[in-house]
């Protein structure tokens, strides 16, 4: 793959994690209001919002958590363990980074094709929540394979920027900044 493409293949993947991080912000957003005007109408009018549980722990949580994960990624804001990291150079560290990224690909894969295949049959079985809410468990279940699905296709590029940096000694991927020396991601 030359440059150009994987440059290309980051975009289209930056571009479509930027929408899901948009709805993953938005849900943040609902959340808020929701657990806002159930802790009023709770205490001013003692009647909560009676799906307010529901929508939060089923929807919303995992939105926030599954929209976020492939950009958190990107960010390079995912807790790492960077002990050796301060003890050797550069190059050492790609061979770190590729390493733990190629163990991360199939673990990540697995939970994608699992979360697909179960919210497909959910899908498939029109299954519906049997909480208070009654909804199709699809629209709930297919935040998993979105999240987990994008957190796979970005370590792949990361495996490929990390192992294409190893072998043109021209700089695809960046590292992760060493604990300490952070700045914010742009």
């Amino acid at each position: 793959m030359n440059f150009n493409g994987y440059q290309t293949l980051r975009r289209i993947l930056d571009a479509i994690d930027n929408v899901v991080m948009f709805v993953g912000c938005a849900m943040l957003f609902a959340l808020m209001c929701v657990v806002v005007g159930d802790v009023a109408l709770r205490y001013i009018f003692n009647s909560p919002i009676h799906w307010a549980y529901e929508a939060v722990s089923s929807y919303l949580m995992p939105g926030i958590f599954f929209f976020a994960v492939s950009h958190t990624l990107k960010a390079h804001a995912h807790v790492s363990v960077d002990i050796l990291h301060n003890y050797v150079n550069r190059r050492v560290r790609y061979v770190f980074e590729a390493f733990a990224t190629l163990v991360s690909i199939p673990a990540f894969a697995i939970c994608t094709w699992v979360s697909a295949r179960n919210t497909m049959l959910d899908f498939t079985t029109a299954a519906v929540s049997s909480s208070g809410l009654a909804v199709p468990t699809w629209t709930i279940s297919i935040m998993l394979p979105i999240g987990f699905g994008l957190l796979t296709i970005r370590l792949i590029l990361n495996a490929i920027g990390y192992l294409g940096t190893l072998a043109s000694g021209r700089e695809l991927q960046t590292l992760p900044p060493i604990a300490g020396t952070e700045e914010f991601a742009q």
